[in-house]
C-alpha cells in the first residue's frame, strides 16, 4: 500500500466511526426519552 492509500483508509475509517457515534447518540436520546415517557405513564403522572 502506498502512503496515500493508508492515509485515505485511516480518514475513511475515522469518518465512519464518527458517523456511527453521532447516530448512536441520537438513538440513545430517543430511547431515553421514550423510557421516561413510559415511566411517567406507569406512575400515572400527567405528561407535558
Amino acid at each position: 500500500m502506498t502512503l496515500y492509500s493508508v492515509i485515505a483508509t485511516v480518514i475513511v475509517v475515522i469518518g465512519m466511526v464518527v458517523m456511527i457515534l453521532l447516530f448512536e447518540r441520537k438513538r440513545a436520546r430517543g430511547i431515553e426519552r421514550d423510557l421516561r415517557e413510559q415511566a411517567r405513564k406507569d406512575r400515572g403522572d400527567p405528561g407535558h
